[in-house]
């Protein structure tokens, strides 16, 4: 069985039970509308308590998002750049407090306007990382997290819509990388097909006005250890690029 990760952070269609895509949204276009992501019963920790309210930033500009993205260079050796192929599939939940999350599996962030989208393979596709960078008008970054946190401490397990077919999910609130003002990091289980799951690791971060999130989605459990440091640099690297 195959997965596939297109453009941006978080994302999984079943399309049989022999094979499925895991899609994590974006583009390199600018665009508007879309995203949320996947909650469990387990416990963690987040980098930073959402704030209920935060003061309005100044959005990033196309440089400071290009800037923020990862590239080859910034990674452990052996991954590679991949070309993603894009999804327009639409997510909906069982549970409308968990609605946000399934959003999160759709190509488009909500309310942004989305900068850089990269992807990334090592191997025969043993591993693979996609990571999305946006920005927002106003609060809007600050009210996405906290929209994200409220929905993974209300939804352990739900389930998902598309075309047909339904996936279900749970989520696990795990150690974020510290750096941003504020961030939320989260293991999802999601149930492809009867007995079959897969188990992405995803950080969504924020600094000011912008935003970045990131899906790794590792085949052996050996190569999951790399989440934790490719986090940690993605977020050091956005955070300076947001700052200017």
């Amino acid at each position: 069985m195959r997965t596939r990760i297109t453009r941006g952070l978080s994302a999984v269609l079943a399309v049989s039970a022999l094979s499925l895509t895991a899609a994590c949204g974006g583009s390199d276009d600018t665009k508007k509308d879309g995203a949320d992501k996947p909650s469990a019963a387990g416990s963690a920790s987040a980098s930073a308590a959402p704030t209920s309210q935060a003061p309005a930033a100044t959005p990033l500009t196309d440089a400071q998002m290009k800037a923020a993205a990862l590239e080859v260079k910034d990674l452990p050796s052996g991954w590679k750049t991949k070309k993603a192929e894009e999804s327009t599939s639409v997510y909906k939940a069982d549970k409308a407090a968990c609605q946000p999350l399934a959003d999160m599996m759709g190509p488009d962030i909500a309310g942004a306007t989305t900068g850089a989208s990269v992807d990334f393979v090592i191997g025969n596709n043993a591993s693979e990382l996609s990571e999305q960078v946006a920005t927002f008008p106003g609060t809007g970054a600050a009210d996405y997290v906290k929209k994200l946190s409220t929905a993974l401490d209300g939804c352990a397990e739900f389930t998902v819509e598309s075309e047909g077919q339904k996936i279900k999910l749970g989520a696990t609130k795990i150690t974020a990388p510290q750096g941003a003002e504020e961030a939320l990091a989260l293991g999802l289980s999601l149930e492809v097909a009867p007995g079959i799951k897969i188990e992405p690791k995803l950080v969504v971060a924020r600094q000011g006005a912008g935003m970045f999130r990131l899906m790794h989605l590792a085949d052996a459990a050996a190569s999951k250890k790399d989440f934790d440091g490719i986090a940690k640099v993605a977020t050091d690297k956005f955070v300076k690029a947001a700052q200017g």
